[in-house]
Parts: structure tokens; C-alpha cells; sequence
């Protein structure tokens, strides 16, 4: 009984492995395959065959070619002859060399002439409050197609739009202006003429024509004066030639003692005194010694002189002169008497130093 039963152990046994051995061997050759085309291929049996699954994908002319026989060398890829329409074209936007430097160099040659007429729109815009900034580093358009420089425009100090104006390789002189805003381009605008033989006026011109729609969009801008201002700036007109004039000839007197009045800005209107006042700078040697006040009264000019340490008050001038019959002698005069004080002193006070 005890033999009969371990028979049968063992039977189940020796089944079981014989399972086990069968399965492994059926694993094994599910993992590789030959098809019905290779199979009927005359192959060496000590050939391993392996299959690359990462391979990376093929070009439609890889995919073309005839399958190489195992064994004999790959040949090298041989590259397509190019047609010369297809040939890429390098560089083709961009001038010559020589052409990109002789077009520069024109363009530094312009730059003074350039100058000289924004310096001229920009004195006849000055009453809008508009004016045309410096210019900026020069660089070549968008495909190369021009060399020039940005420049702003500017409202009572602000930006409100670029400025270009580049020299194209046909000689043109190009100006272009593009509003920063949406709401503002009304003043967008463009204008050309020929470089050649550019004069300050045909470049003050050209930027006049660019500049006609900011101007009107200026205009609109420009804050409402007051009939007190308007009569006040029309009173200074009148009377500017002759404040010019007297300056100059007491500037030729005061020059053999050193001194001279220097202008810190032109005559503006002061809100709070309600009249045209001119800044002027009292100079001996140099130094900045005292401040002159230009005025114009409804009915007389006045200058004031005032210094500031306070122990040197009694250095200090105020006289009125009027308006009708003043001359540019009387002016010069009354300029003087006020400015002499002050340099008296400091000249003084140097030479016993």
C-alpha cells in the first residue's frame, strides 16, 4: 500500500516538472518570429537574427531602398545633387558689404545737415510745446532695406511717438512717425525726399511735412491761456529787441572788469506775479555772484538785483525805468547801475583776500 502510494507521488511529481519544462519552453520562442518570407530564405542556422523595437524612423528614401543581405558592408550615403533654384540663398536681404558700408557712411555725412534742421522745426513747434528729441544709436531697417535712427517726439515733455528717419539705397531720405497710442494715430505720418545736395531748410522741410498732423494734434493740446497772460507775452515782444541790445552793450562795458550777465532762460510768463519775467546770472571771473531780474510792467521795465548772503542786502537794487521813449542806451544804463554794486564788492573782497 505504502509502495502504491509513493508511485503515485512520484507520478504526479515527474508530470508536474514535465508542465513546467513545456511552458518554459513555449515562453521562450513566443519572444522572437520568422515570417513565411523568411522561412523560406536559405539561412545559416549559426545566424542570430535580432530586431531593433526603438528603432527611429525611416525617410520616405530609407524606406525606398532594397534590403541589404547579411553580411556585405552598408555603402556610404551618397547626397542628393542640389538644383541651383533650390539651393538656399544666404544673406539675401542684406546688401553688399561695401554697398552696407558706403550707405553708412553717407548717413554720418548727413547727420550735421540733419541736426541743423531739427534744431529750426523744432524753434517753430516750440509754441505748441512740441519738439523733436535726440537721436538715437543708427541701425538698419527691417530687411536691411534703409540705415538710420529713432528719435522722439515730445508733447510738453512727454513721448508720444517714434521718429524714424533712415537713408534708403536709393538715396532717399526717409522720415516715418508712429504714434505710441491707439487713440493717437492721426499723427502717424511719412515723407521722402532725395539726399542728395540736403540743405538745413529741405531737411527742416521734410520734417515740417512728417510733423503737420502732430502739430494740429498739438494745437488741440495746448492749454487755454488767460487774456492776462496773452497781453503780457505780446507787452514782452514789444519791448525784446531792446532788452537784447542793452544786454549786449553792458556785457562789451563789464568785460574789461571780468564780469557778465548770463540769461538762465528766455522771458516767461510767472503766474504768480502775473507778468513776463527774464532770469539773468550776475558773473565775475567766472563766479556766480548775484541774480537779475528782468520785468515787464504794464507801463515800465524793472530790474532787480539781489545777492544771497544776507549781510550783503544793502548790495541789492531796484529801479523802474518806463516804457515809453526807453531806449537801448537808457535800458543798458539802468542794467548796469543795478549789476555794478555786486561786482564792486566781489572784486573788492578778492583783491584784499
Amino acid at each position: 500500500m505504502i509502495t502504491a502510494l509513493i508511485l503515485v507521488i512520484s507520478g504526479v511529481l515527474i508530470g508536474a516538472g514535465l508542465n513546467i519544462i513545456w511552458r518554459d519552453v513555449q515562453r521562450r520562442r513566443r519572444g522572437g518570429f520568422v515570417s513565411a518570407r523568411d522561412g523560406r530564405l536559405s539561412t545559416d542556422p549559426e545566424i542570430e537574427i535580432t530586431i531593433s523595437r526603438a528603432e527611429a524612423p525611416r525617410s520616405p528614401q530609407s524606406r525606398a531602398m532594397p534590403q541589404l543581405v547579411a553580411g556585405e558592408p552598408a555603402p556610404a550615403p551618397q547626397a542628393a545633387p542640389t538644383p541651383d533654384a533650390a539651393r538656399p540663398v544666404v544673406n539675401a536681404d542684406k546688401p553688399r558689404d561695401s554697398a552696407r558700408v558706403s550707405l553708412e557712411q553717407r548717413w554720418v555725412s548727413l547727420q550735421p545737415t540733419i541736426a541743423a534742421g531739427v534744431d529750426k522745426v523744432n524753434a517753430v513747434l516750440a509754441p505748441l510745446r512740441l519738439a523733436i528729441g535726440a537721436s538715437g544709436e543708427p541701425s538698419w531697417s527691417y530687411k536691411n532695406k534703409g540705415y538710420g535712427a529713432h528719435r522722439r517726439l515730445l508733447l510738453g515733455g512727454e513721448s508720444i511717438a517714434w521718429l524714424r528717419l533712415e537713408l534708403d539705397a536709393d538715396g532717399q531720405l526717409l522720415a516715418s512717425l508712429k504714434a505710441h497710442k491707439e487713440d493717437r494715430t492721426e499723427i502717424n505720418a511719412a515723407a521722402d525726399l532725395p539726399a542728395e545736395g540736403l540743405s538745413t531748410a529741405r531737411a527742416a522741410d521734410l520734417f515740417s511735412q512728417c510733423l503737420k498732423s502732430a502739430a494740429t494734434f498739438a494745437a488741440r493740446q495746448r492749454p487755454t491761456r488767460d487774456d492776462a497772460e496773452e497781453a503780457s507775452e505780446k507787452a514782452w515782444r514789444s519791448v525784446d529787441a531792446v532788452v537784447v541790445a542793452a544786454l549786449t552793450a553792458t556785457n562789451g562795458a563789464f568785460a574789461q572788469a571780468g564780469a557778465r550777465l548770463v540769461p538762465l532762460a528766455p522771458a516767461a510768463w510767472e503766474a504768480e506775479l502775473r507778468r513776463h519775467r527774464m532770469a539773468l546770472s550776475v558773473e565775475v571771473n567766472g563766479d556766480d555772484v548775484a541774480r537779475m531780474h528782468i520785468e515787464r510792467l504794464p507801463h515800465e521795465m524793472e530790474v532787480a538785483v539781489g545777492v544771497r548772503e544776507p549781510h550783503l542786502v544793502d548790495l541789492g537794487r531796484r529801479r523802474r525805468v518806463p516804457v515809453e521813449g526807453m531806449t537801448t542806451h537808457v535800458l543798458a544804463e539802468l542794467i548796469a547801475s543795478c549789476a555794478w554794486p555786486a561786482i564792486a564788492r566781489c572784486k573788492e573782497t578778492r583783491r584784499q583776500a
